[in-house]
């Protein structure tokens, strides 16, 4: 239920703030003074256009919040939980900032959210209806919409189901297109890639393979140097061999170390804290021996070998060249060896999955076409319940004769899906099935029907479209008419009707007033209204005015009670002009009117 309002720098409004009440809440006041400001206002908070032009003169934004108390477990609460957002003590907090920019700041319990996050959660808050939602009226895409929330969850679930069978289908359609893309094309792609796998497959590569020819390659273009400098290592460490020397002159290290040892154990027993210095010598004895040891078969074993060399740059080369080609290093090329290999096996098994798919898709559609004629049935079932409500509707709104008749039809194409209960009967195949006429049909997401709603406003008429017959009085009665029925079936807690009652006087005026009245019962009601019958019936009253100062045009408001009401609804009735008679009126209006609520 919305409890506050604040709005600042809106068109005419520099700030104003309301406090509503459940029930009946209706805002009066002069044609022009901001009546219908407000509920934009609200709208604005609800997710809808902002512009900066509606920024007032002056100002660099324009400000809107409202307060709202929310029930635990409400549609609402399950919504704001699922963002995330707690709520205080059931009080959500919606706030919308507009900047000349055009800059929108929107926050729900100071938590910043999108302008599409505000629209998602003011759906499950407030239901406003007003002469633009006269035009949605008469806009068949419309009708099916409140069909089904009219048939409530039951009917919202296996519509879903259908939305969920209808994405499958196409998901599958799309991939068998792209399956079935130009021959010339797709065999082009595939004599690459079997000549990229080819080519890299011919080169056997292996990881690793390349630093280690770098490696090879590098010891045999320097065979003779690491000759020469492993043989005057090992005499440096061993002495002469015969092998190839430099004329190194002087003791080798093996004979140094052994001198040091000498010297060193029999000072050890003199002073046994040169013990290690032993050890460490000894050790560094086997040391000496193992290396040179080690150097003298290196260097035995190396050999300058020009065909090896040879060999091993024409197979860096190879791979350089596949690296240009395929990837920075071996592994690259050889994973992208594999992307390719499997690329081309789904190509060269796309004719298989191009029959499994024709196969699936037959399939889902014969699903699809029996779960959408169940739908449609179902849909038949809800339209019958709701044509009788919304009639009783109209009677109680001074619309006795008129017949309100809910039209569905389906939409036959040799494109379509086979449709009816026996839909497997004609699937993948175009031939009609005998469920629903043998027919192929037309079907998105809602189903295979179209729904429009039909209206004989007097007796002896055909129904024909509400765009082709209803006037701006048979169109508010009935809105109305199908929003009380609705009202009774949906959760949203606050409905707001702005002039809903336009082209509507007399009895008829009464009637709406009254209908007003019984909707109030079941959610909070705020109405723009400029009728007393329907302005006489409020809970809680606000007069809207505008007032001029400083050159400056200000809208104002007011919770009107006793005599102020009074004289509002007097004024309503009369004009400017009032009289004793008129102020008498109005007295009597907003006494029957008590009595009247009380006994609806």
């Amino acid at each position: 239920m919305l409890l506050e309002l604040h709005v600042k720098n809106f068109a005419l409004i520099d700030e104003l703030s309301l406090e509503f009440a459940p029930g009946l809440n209706i805002l009066t006041g002069e044609t022009g003074a901001g009546k219908s400001i407000i509920i934009d206002a609200l709208g604005l908070l609800l997710g809808g256009r902002a512009s900066s032009d509606a920024i007032r003169s002056g100002a660099e934004a324009m400000y809107a919040e409202a307060v709202f108390a929310v029930d635990e477990g409400s549609p609402a609460h399950a919504a704001l939980l699922d963002l995330g957002i707690e709520t205080d003590g059931g009080t959500v907090i919606v706030s919308r900032e507009v900047t000349s920019s055009g800059r929108n700041r929107c926050r729900i319990n100071d938590r910043t959210v999108t302008v599409a996050t505000l629209s998602s959660i003011g759906d499950y808050l407030v239901d406003i209806h007003g002469q633009h939602e006269h035009q949605s009226l008469l806009s068949p895409s419309k009708h099916l919409d409140l069909l089904d929330n009219f048939g409530g969850d039951e009917l919202l679930a296996l519509r879903a189901e259908v939305a969920s069978k209808f994405h499958t289908l196409q998901a599958l359609k799309a991939e068998l297109s792209g399956l079935l893309q130009d021959d010339r094309d797709k065999m082009q792609r595939l004599d690459l890639l079997r000549f990229q796998v080819g080519e890299i497959g011919e080169a056997r590569l292996k990881r690793g393979e390349e630093e280690e020819l770098a490696r090879e390659r590098s010891v045999l273009a320097n065979a003779e140097k690491l000759f020469e400098q492993c043989s005057r290592a090992y005499v440096c460490l061993n002495g002469g061999d015969g092998g190839a020397g430099d004329g190194f002159q002087g003791m080798p290290a093996r004979d140094l170390v052994a001198l040091a040892l000498s010297e060193l154990r029999g000072a050890s027993r003199i002073d046994s804290s040169l013990g290690g210095v032993v050890e460490l010598l000894e050790d560094a004895a086997i040391g000496i021996e193992e290396a040179a040891l080690r150097l003298r078969s290196y260097r035995d074993d190396l050999e300058f070998n020009p065909e090896r060399l040879a060999e091993i740059e024409d197979r860096l080369a190879l791979i350089a060249r596949l690296k240009r080609k395929y990837g920075d290093t071996v592994d690259a090329i050889l994973e992208y060896k594999a992307r390719v290999e499997a690329e081309l096996g789904e190509i060269e098994r796309s004719g298989e999955r191009i029959e499994e798919l024709k196969g699936e898709i037959g399939s889902l559609e014969a699903d699809l076409g029996r779960l959408c004629a169940t739908l449609s049935e179902a849909r038949g079932r809800v339209a019958r319940a709701l044509e009788g409500e919304v009639m009783r509707e109209l009677e109680a709104l001074s619309m006795p004769g008129a017949v309100f008749k809910v039209d569905i039809v389906q939409r036959e194409s040799t494109g379509g899906i086979p449709f009816g209960t026996n839909a497997d009967a004609g699937a993948g195949a175009g031939a009609g099935v005998d469920g629903h006429g043998g027919r192929r049909v037309e079907v998105n997401g809602k189903g295979a029907d179209f729904v429009e709603f039909l209206l004989s406003a007097n007796p002896g008429e055909e129904p024909r479209p509400l765009a082709r017959i209803a006037s701006g009085g048979e169109l508010s009665r009935i809105m109305l008419a199908i929003k009380a029925v609705l009202a009774v079936h949906d959760e949203i807690p606050t409905m707001v009707f702005d002039e809903i009652d336009s082209g509507v006087g007399g009895r008829a005026a009464q009637a709406v007033a009254e209908k007003l009245v019984k909707v109030s019962k079941l959610r909070q009601v705020i109405c723009v209204t400029h009728l007393p019958q329907i302005a006489s019936m409020a809970d809680i009253h606000f007069h809207i005015s505008k007032e001029v100062s400083s050159d400056r045009t200000r809208t104002r408001v007011r919770k009107l009670a006793g005599d102020e009401q009074v004289t509002e609804i007097a004024r309503m009735l009369a004009g400017n002009n009032l009289t004793d008679i008129t102020l008498r009126h109005a007295e009597e209006m907003l006494s029957l009117a008590t009595r009247l609520k009380l006994a609806i």
